[in-house]
């Protein structure tokens, strides 16, 4: 079904994004998040799993404010649908650590990892 192609889609982004081919990466990334979009709305899991790679594509590229953008997404979907004490959401929180610190906004990247490593 569905899911499937999506779940195909971001694992040949992923694979992609491992072996450099970043730009063919976003594309299979973002078909396959229009899919899991369509089948299960913004906040879902399997939405929130490949923005997290696509944000590492784009800091991979440079893009370091897009992927703290795409990066905060991921925290709100992670804090509507895990609520707030999961490993997803703690993860999510280091993630975006890392890119406050990449754009040197170092006392919000520390407030996020202090939250993400609870």
């Amino acid at each position: 079904g569905h899911e499937s192609v999506a779940d195909d889609l971001s694992n040949l982004g992923a694979t992609l994004r491992k072996q450099g081919k970043l730009d063919g990466a976003m594309t299979k990334l973002e078909e396959a998040r229009e899919i899991y979009c369509r089948l299960h709305g913004e906040d879902h899991g399997t939405v929130a799993g490949v923005l997290t790679t696509m944000a590492n594509v784009l800091g991979e590229q440079g893009k370091h404010a897009e992927a703290m953008g795409m990066r905060e997404k991921v925290v709100d979907i992670r804090l509507r649908t895990d609520g707030g004490d999961s490993d997803g959401l703690a993860l999510s929180l280091i993630n975006l650590g890392a890119s406050y610190g990449a754009e040197g906004m170092h006392v919000e990247a520390l407030v996020r990892f202090e939250e993400g490593l609870g």
